[in-house]
């Protein structure tokens, strides 16, 4: 399966508030999704830096030709030795990726912090004609990801 490398991704050493702070000044917008899951205790950040290796895939990559459901993605990442992502490292990759193009949202694969179905189930990077987004959603586990709507964040095991 082919994936695309990024740059190592230092994360951790900053608080929510820090990282809110820092995705503010960089004129990045959150949606209400967004701001839900950084108000809930639940969501945390590490006090120590560590370094990830974030790799992006498509659904096509994964041979999910016509789409999925975030389990069958999921499931081929890690068949191809990839793992979720921590929920803090969307906020550090968004302000690393000011520079995002127009299109496809860039999702974080990461684990739901709450099981409640009105809960975010994680968060994406985006840019719209307004702007940089770091945007949450809620999807359930029905939900289809068409091939062409999406590339997913993981990380290398």
């Amino acid at each position: 399966m082919a994936f695309r490398e990024l740059r190592p991704l230092t994360i951790g050493g900053l608080t929510k508030a820090e990282l809110l702070w820092r995705l503010g000044g960089a004129g990045v917008s959150l949606n209400a999704y967004a701001i839900e899951l950084f108000a809930d205790p639940i969501f945390q950040t590490s006090s120590t830096e560590n370094e990830v290796l974030p790799v992006v895939v498509s659904l096509p990559d994964l041979d999910l030709r016509d789409g999925g459901t975030y389990a069958q993605i999921v499931a081929r990442a890690e068949s191809a030795g990839l793992v979720s992502c921590p929920t803090e490292v969307a906020p550090h990759l968004r302000l690393r990726y000011l520079d995002q193009p127009e299109g496809p949202y860039l999702t974080v694969a990461s684990a739901k912090l709450r099981a409640e179905d009105a809960f975010p189930n994680g968060l994406y990077l985006r840019r719209l004609e307004d702007g940089l987004w770091l945007r949450g959603y809620n999807a359930g586990p029905e939900n289809i990801y068409a091939p062409d709507f999406t590339d997913f964040v993981f990380m290398k095991a």
